[in-house]
């Protein structure tokens, strides 16, 4: 007589061999608490690893980053990234690693005081983004390509009658 199969066993087997999350589905980065300086590993690691050490601020030529709650972040109310990469071959902790995609959480807001929306003409903005992101039309406000622009502050520091202003955007 033939031996019956234990189907219940077979279904086991069969579950614990599937994986339990798909490898193309990546983790769900945390929302930044402040502007980072660029290459800032995910938020809850950055708090983590950022000891306050200061070594990224004393390295980084535009002088933007700041040390708030013994942390670092970037403050570009009086200029701008250049994206140069000091701070992060300058950081000990791996807070800021080469490995990731730049992103400063900062976007720029503009306001009725643009030349271009009062009926100057201007594209001041528009050359100084290295990023392309800005496009100007007739007597409107700039407008931004969101999935463009990185945030280093370019376009502000190069606007003539201070019309565009750094939001932090989590």
């Amino acid at each position: 007589m033939p031996e019956a199969i234990n189907t219940s066993r077979r279904a086991l087997f069969s579950k614990l061999g599937k994986p339990v999350k798909a490898a193309s589905e990546a983790p769900v980065p945390t929302p930044r608490s402040a502007p980072r300086p660029p290459r800032a590993v995910d938020e809850l690691l950055f708090q983590r690893l950022c000891d306050g050490c200061g070594e990224c601020q004393s390295v980084c030529p535009n002088r933007v980053i700041e040390l708030r709650e013994q942390r670092a972040q970037l403050n570009l109310d009086y200029g701008e990234c250049s994206l140069c990469g000091n701070c992060v071959e300058a950081c000990p902790s791996q807070a800021l690693h080469p490995s990731v995609e730049i992103n400063i959480n900062l976007a720029p807001n503009f306001a009725n005081i643009c030349n271009n929306y009062i009926g100057i003409e201007c594209q001041r903005c528009v050359s100084a983004c290295p990023q392309a992101a800005i496009s100007v039309e007739g007597d409107e406000l700039p407008t931004l390509d969101t999935t463009r622009c990185n945030g280093c502050g370019q376009c502000r520091s190069q606007c003539p009658v201070g019309a565009i202003a750094m939001g932090f955007v989590p």
